[in-house]
């Protein structure tokens, strides 16, 4: 049955705009509506979204919402309004309480000016002493808009399966990118040009499909302000930059931080959502509070003493200290952490064990760095390889912890293997897993070069780091995570091309980490 209902669905990708879901009501999206989503599920609440288009605005507008059990939203289980006006960039975002465990819901908002949104679709957390059987959520990241189609969106809408979605970061790319498949030519700097960009990217009809079909727990890294930002410092160059570009991210994401600091603008992102006794979900800040990237470059790069350095730090103190309790006294079987840059060591490839020692000048478009042959040369010191001391100590706070599982995104291809405290020693017990997902569309290392890595890199990269146990650098893929009790079965979901409307699926690695047993197995 499954198969027949996917045959239908990748036939109506030919035009994604056409895709609804069984059983979620459509209507005709009015010009410049960018849909409906929801977010940060609990047992008892949800967030629901939408925005006013321009063609309904007027100064301030009174939108009406509805949740209902059936998606012809007749008798609703919870009603309201919302004013909304300019300052909001005429968004809505509406906590919504009062509703039952582990149960799918839909929601829908109108105006008195016009305006009738699609009709959402969304799903609470069990409750906290339920013990569910299963739960299955996807992750993904890393969107450029200009370098393909959101195939990979498209791909989740047609398997319909999980219960939950997370975006880890890169929803949009305040830089103007080079891509050549859409235009996205301009950088973000005002407010109004963040919330453009973010506009720019909700016209994919995929993305838009997305966010109304399932409940999100959204991320930011460094492109919603820009490239490898750190903490405070972006504000030095361009004053209230940082700033415009999260608010415009809380206009569009259905989050509800808490605001800690309004000089310097700061808001808490960092939080815990729980899934029965199934599993912890912890979701980072890699960006607000962190250090600056050690060594000059931070790029490949054999590296310098500030990577030791304990003054560093990813999370900032109060961060960290809320992780490291947090997973002391975690109550769930699993423990996951969505972690926005990598936290496996990263070191490049030493191609000369294939008697290629020019191969990796050969691979960039400039001149290779400077001792990037050899080992010990970092891939990227903006990741938790930049950050050594304080992976030292998250890596032995885990060693005391059951079932940890980093689920990861940023740096545009596939990655997956053990955590533990020494990487070149597989020797030693792992205390944790890392699945870094590849990319919606932003390019990889394959794409960069020009060049099909798979066949010389992946070998390598895995020779250079024997804590990894899979590597693909072509492939654009969402993550799927299947959690039971007894493991967590774990694919890359691939499409075959992000260049066209029209793709072919396909599983390309699937894994599995059984309880109690902090090793990744590759099926």
């Amino acid at each position: 049955m499954m198969s027949d209902r996917r045959s239908v669905l990748k036939a109506a990708l030919v035009s994604p705009a056409l895709l609804c879901l069984p059983n979620v009501a459509a209507a005709t999206p009015l010009s410049g509506d960018v849909g409906v989503a929801s977010g940060e599920p609990q047992p008892n609440s949800v967030i629901i979204w939408t925005r006013v288009p321009e063609a309904a605005q007027s100064s301030s507008v009174m939108v009406s919402y509805k949740v209902s059990l059936t998606s012809d939203l007749r008798n609703p289980v919870a009603t309201g309004t919302h004013t909304t006006d300019s300052t909001q960039d005429y968004t809505v975002k509406v906590l919504v309480s009062g509703l039952q465990p582990f149960t799918r819901y839909y929601y829908g908002f109108s105006t008195t000016t016009g305006y009738v949104s699609l009709t959402g679709r969304t799903k609470t957390a069990p409750a906290a002493t339920a013990n569910p059987a299963q739960i299955t959520f996807a992750y993904f990241s890393c969107q450029d808009f200009s370098s393909g189609y959101y195939n990979v969106y498209a791909n989740l809408i047609a398997q319909d399966d999980v219960d939950f979605c997370v975006h880890l970061g890169d929803n949009i790319y305040a830089d103007a990118q080079g891509g050549n498949i859409r235009p996205d030519p301009a950088t973000a700097v005002t407010l109004d040009e963040y919330r453009a960009k973010h506009k720019l990217y909700l016209s994919d009809p995929n993305l838009r499909t997305a966010r109304q079909n399932f409940p999100w727990i959204y991320l930011w890294d460094d492109h919603e302000v820009y490239n490898d930002y750190a903490g405070q410092t972006v504000d030095t160059n361009t004053p209230g930059q940082r700033q415009n570009g999260y608010t415009a991210f809380l206009n569009y994401m259905p989050v509800f931080p808490s605001f800690t600091s309004s000089t310097p603008y700061e808001v808490r992102l960092y939080r815990k959502l729980s899934f029965g006794s199934l599993m912890d979900v912890f979701v980072l800040d890699e960006r607000q509070y962190r250090s600056a990237p050690p060594c000059d470059p931070y790029y490949l790069t054999t590296g310098c003493g500030a990577r030791n350095d304990t003054n560093r730090t990813m999370l900032g103190q109060a961060q960290k200290d809320w992780l490291t309790s947090g997973l002391s006294s975690a109550t769930g079987r699993w423990k996951f952490i969505l972690n926005e840059v990598m936290f496996q060591e990263f070191l490049l490839a030493d191609f000369s064990i294939f008697g290629v020692q020019d191969v990796p000048q050969k691979l960039f478009k400039n001149p290779a760095p400077a001792g990037l042959f050899g080992f010990n040369v970092y891939v990227d010191l903006d990741a938790w390889d930049g950050f050594a001391s304080e992976r030292s100590d998250l890596i032995e706070v885990m060693s005391d912890v059951r079932n940890v599982v980093f689920c990861t995104g940023d740096i545009h291809n596939c990655y997956a293997g053990d955590i533990r405290p020494d990487f070149s020693k597989t020797s030693q017990p792992s205390v944790a897993v890392e699945v870094t997902g590849g990319s919606v569309t932003s390019g990889g290392l394959s794409e960069i070069t020009g060049v099909n890595l798979n066949y010389i890199g992946a070998p390598a990269v895995l020779s250079a780091n024997p804590s990894m146990k899979y590597v693909n650098l072509t492939k654009h893929v969402f993550t799927k995570m299947v959690v039971t009790p007894q493991k967590v079965t774990v694919t890359y979901e691939a499409v075959n091309t992000i260049t066209k409307t029209t793709y072919k699926p396909s599983v390309l690695k699937k894994f599995t980490v059984n309880d109690g047993n902090p090793t990744l197995i590759v099926n």
